[in-house]
């Protein structure tokens, strides 16, 4: 896996990437208990985080059709670099009155973030033969977990410690930083779009409709996006589930909710090495199947031992065992859909993956602010919980298309 870093522009990737995340991480965590300070309303909360993610179901395929036709590094240096001026705003929200403020903020970054994020996998899929995208995938699964590891916990102290402003400027500079590179990666690679089709051989609507139709007529895609579906409704509901249970069940604090979220990615580390050595042995269905199967009994264990124990320590452990069917997940996931369609239609199928990871996952997070008081968080809990397990039955189903060749891809 770690031979993958010679190569200078999976190292370029991975490196934006991994400070972008870590910038993205201390937000996830601040933000949530900025608003839920602000306003004392887990229903307003969970509104933030919607608007968040809306705009990704329109912006979405528009992003992949952008990205099939342009040139990757230009466009990662550009957004990297508004990500950074768009976040400025948010010094000027002081109490719940400023919300608007940061719902502009949230909106406008959700939009940059559904270009940059499809483009850097789309740009690292490219970059390697077929037969390595799922060791592409790991890495870049494993470099997530390891920004995950340092942004959470660090987003609570600073927050803690330094307020919202502290967390604003926090971000914003690992957004520079990373714009940094993709800048000059931009100067040192003359690199062609990442599609085979050149940029003017037919309108962007054309291109929009037919990725779309990629889309609905592949079977392994179309139960991919199923998957997704069920998965980001559970994950959409996590996000401010958790937040109430570290808060409300287990009594912690600003700090635990980091700690909590950044242990994580001790096991999502140590799944990515075992996963390297039998990444080759098994199918990408096995692998979603049975990485989902875990969440979901680790996820129900979770969420109803409170009942016997709200030692820190044991749920120290347990989320680091939930960080490892995470990477897993990720990676059997990407791969088919890197794999099921060419490489010039990348941009558009990881594109609408995105938009339709973020829409759901919007579903869930206001389902959660509606059941989050009294015992209506108790029952979202539960619901959370056996999603997963709904989305690993579907998986056993999936048809994945047979092995590629070890050649390149462009």
């Amino acid at each position: 896996m770690l031979r993958l870093l010679r190569d200078r522009r999976i190292a370029g990737l991975a490196a934006a990437g991994f400070l972008a995340e870590v910038g993205d991480w201390m937000l996830l965590i601040a933000l949530p208990l900025h608003v839920l300070a602000l306003t004392g309303s887990p229903l307003i909360t969970a509104t933030v985080f919607v608007l968040g993610l809306a705009p990704t179901v329109v912006a979405g395929p528009l992003a992949g059709v952008l990205i099939d036709r342009s040139e990757p590094w230009k466009i990662m240096a550009i957004v990297a670099g508004l990500q950074v001026l768009c976040l400025t705003p948010l010094l000027a929200v002081d109490d719940a009155s400023d919300l608007w403020i940061l719902y502009t903020v949230v909106v406008v970054e959700s939009v940059l973030g559904t270009i940059i994020e499809p483009c850097r996998a789309t740009t690292a899929a490219a970059s390697v033969p077929a037969n390595r995208l799922a060791e592409v995938n790991q890495l870049m699964g494993v470099l997530s977990s390891m920004a995950r590891l340092l942004g959470s916990p660090l987003g609570g102290l600073i927050l803690a410690s330094g307020g919202f402003d502290a967390i604003v400027y926090a971000n914003a500079g690992t957004f520079l930083a990373a714009a940094v590179v993709f800048s000059i990666g931009a100067r040192t690679r003359r690199a062609a779009p990442i599609g085979t089709r050149p940029p003017g051989a037919t309108s962007p609507w054309t291109d929009l409709v037919e990725g779309l139709g990629i889309t609905a007529r592949t079977p392994a895609l179309r139960q991919v996006m199923a998957i997704t579906a069920v998965i980001a409704l559970a994950q959409g509901a996590f996000v401010l589930l958790f937040v109430l249970f570290v808060t409300r069940e287990l009594r912690g604090t600003e700090t635990d909710v980091g700690l909590l979220r950044g242990v994580q990615a001790i096991g999502a580390l140590l799944g990515g090495v075992l996963l390297g050595l039998i990444i080759h042995r098994i199918p990408p269905r096995q692998l979603i199947s049975g990485s989902l199967a875990v969440f979901g009994a680790l996820s129900l264990a979770i969420w109803n031992l409170p009942a016997l124990t709200t030692s820190m320590p044991l749920y120290i452990g347990l989320f680091i065992l939930v960080g490892a069917p995470g990477v897993t997940l990720m990676t059997g996931m990407l791969t088919v859909l890197q794999t099921s369609c060419t490489p010039s239609a990348r941009g558009r199928v990881l594109s609408t993956y995105f938009a339709l990871y973020g829409a759901m996952q919007a579903l869930g997070t206001l389902i959660a602010g509606f059941l989050g008081t009294g015992t209506g968080l108790t029952i979202g809990l539960q619901i959370q919980g056996t999603l997963y397990f709904a989305a690993a039955l579907m998986a056993l189903r999936l048809r994945t298309p047979p092995a590629s060749p070890g050649v390149p891809l462009r």
